[in-house]
């Protein structure tokens, strides 16, 4: 798996690999293990996730527009 796979499976499918294909996921895991731009990706994505879904009641916008990016 390359950086802009990677990246655009974290936009598809977020930070949770539990929710990628089994064989994306292992391979996500390979690209973290080796690539700190990967790892930078993959902080981001679960940073705007919790600042999300960490406030009760809290702005979903951010959510909403990082799917609208990605239709």
């Amino acid at each position: 798996m390359d950086l802009k796979l990677f990246e655009a499976r974290l936009k598809a499918l977020g930070a949770v690999l539990d929710r990628w294909p089994p064989e994306e996921a292992e391979a996500a895991l390979d690209l973290l293990t080796t690539s700190e731009a990967a790892q930078d990706l993959f902080a981001q994505v679960t940073a705007q996730d919790m600042g999300v879904f960490d406030e009760p009641g809290g702005d979903l916008m951010p959510l909403a527009d990082r799917i609208a990016r990605n239709l």
